[in-house]
């Protein structure tokens, strides 16, 4: 193989501190949008503890109070905690944000065609009309088997 040798200087523009982004609204609103992402890692930790809590309990025939206390005190401990309910309720207004953020960005990120033999697109409402009828549609569905099954 041969080596070529680049005498071109690459540019790295100076990094003045380390609150930039809080200069420009556009950086402050891409950074508070990406930060709903460590508020959903704490939202699956929380159902994995549960998951994990219910594989501690220990079944049998008859299920006894002290055979499932690990799964207990995550819904009532923890779960119950007010520490947590909160915690829950800013995740949900943030995973919320980021749903409608999201679908915002949809029909530009996506190039959905009218058809197979044009180059017209589809118009970016309908992209996002299907979006929230998606959504809609699954948390209705989510909520009639939670609510049926009690």
């Amino acid at each position: 193989m041969s080596e070529v040798k680049s005498y071109r200087k690459p540019y790295n523009p100076p990094v003045k501190k380390a609150t930039w982004w809080l200069e420009n609204p556009f950086y402050v609103f891409y950074m508070v949008r990406e930060a709903t992402a460590v508020l959903a890692l704490f939202a699956v930790l929380e159902i994995v503890l549960g998951i994990f809590s219910l594989a501690l309990c220990e079944y049998s025939q008859a299920a006894t109070l002290t055979g499932i206390s690990p799964y207990i005190w995550y819904l009532q401990d923890f779960l119950g905690n007010p520490v947590v309910m909160g915690l829950n309720v800013v995740i949900l207004v943030s995973q919320l944000f980021h749903a409608v953020t999201w679908f915002a960005l949809m029909p530009k990120a996506v190039r959905v065609f009218m058809n197979k033999n044009s180059t017209e697109l589809l118009p970016e409402w309908v992209t996002k009309a299907a979006l929230y009828a998606g959504l809609i549609g699954a948390t209705v569905v989510i909520l009639a088997v939670a609510y049926l099954t009690k």
